[in-house]
């Protein structure tokens, strides 16, 4: 009796079967690529969306999951006061700025995406007058960024005709 409770204590783990979960999606059509450095992954008809969590295991439905790692970026912006007037306006535009610690370029961009104006306001400087008498009448982009990236604005301004 011993000796076939020791058998099969010893054989049966390798006649058992198990059971192993690897990620499936069940889709109308789809592929998946991989050379060795980059994959590539899609599917069609994918219908339902759904996630269920029981604390220990996810299941999600639906797209692709991936493991993905979540990094936190720290991002300090500088914090430039910035007062833009009047908007809308037929000659000049007011810029006051506080607390500009660096150089900014200043950049005007008419709607189709051209540049216009070109300049840059000087740190420590509080006020810019950004002419606009020679620009047509109609919406600009003036866009504001210091050289780190630490202020990055873009504000839309209308330029009227003279007599509106």
């Amino acid at each position: 009796m011993k000796f076939l409770t020791v058998l099969s204590l010893v054989s049966l783990p390798f006649l058992s079967m198990s059971q192993s979960i690897s990620p499936e999606v069940i889709a109308s059509a789809g592929e998946h690529f991989d050379n060795g450095t980059v994959q590539l992954s899609w599917t069609l008809g994918e219908v339902m969306i759904d996630t269920y969590d029981n604390g220990t295991n996810i299941l999600t439905q639906g797209f692709h999951q991936t493991e993905l790692t979540v990094t936190a970026i720290e991002e300090t912006l500088a914090d430039i006061r910035l007062n833009i007037y009047p908007n809308p306006t037929s000659e000049y535009l007011n810029i006051e700025l506080g607390n500009n610690e660096k150089d900014i370029s200043l950049q005007l961009f008419d709607m189709s995406g051209k540049l216009v104006h070109k300049d840059v306001i000087n740190a420590y400087n509080t006020k810019y007058v950004l002419p606009m008498q020679s620009v047509a009448t109609g919406k600009y982009l003036v866009r504001m960024q210091t050289e780190d990236g630490k202020m990055n604005s873009t504000h839309q301004v209308v330029k009227l005709g003279v007599g509106q």
